[in-house]
């Protein structure tokens, strides 16, 4: 449920924003273990990890994304 919210969070700030963004929501184990993410939900930018273990907010999600 956290990590649907979390997406559900990142897709809306994505289309409101009119970012040319691909969000991807990836359960994989492997996945996970190869970006080192240790606690879900979790949200990489470009192969990084940026939030985990937590729902974060929308302005988070801006800021992030550098639309502030």
């Amino acid at each position: 449920t956290r990590c649907k919210e979390t997406y559900r969070v990142v897709r809306h700030v994505v289309e409101q924003s009119g970012l040319n963004a691909e969000v991807v929501k990836d359960e994989s184990i492997e996945r996970m273990m190869a970006l080192g993410l240790m606690a879900t939900p979790g949200i990489a930018v470009d192969g990084k990890i940026v939030v985990s273990g937590r729902i974060p907010k929308a302005e988070e999600v801006r800021q992030l994304l550098g639309v502030a």
